[in-house]
């Protein structure tokens, strides 16, 4: 069960219902596969599938487990990234 917010807003936050900053983080380990995809000039959907494989968190993802914790919304999320 999970409870989302939505951000009211104030004068502090400028009526957004956001103060303050959060990052959502997205981290692409260079493996052999990786590294070879890239000498070889793989586009950029090619090199996020291998890397979602071996393990990637896309930006999305990184927001959507924020949201579950409570600490951003879902409207923020999908606002400030792409879809996966």
């Amino acid at each position: 069960d999970y409870t989302f917010s939505r951000g009211k807003g104030c004068k502090t936050c400028k009526g957004t219902g956001y103060k303050g900053r959060l990052g959502i983080y997205e981290l692409m380990v260079m493996n052999d596969e990786i590294k070879a995809l890239t000498l070889e000039g793989a586009s950029s959907n090619v090199l996020k599938e291998a890397a979602r494989k071996a393990g990637l968190k896309t930006l999305r993802i990184d927001g959507i487990e924020k949201v579950l914790k409570g600490l951003t919304t879902v409207d923020e999320v999908i606002r400030v990234t792409a879809a996966d």
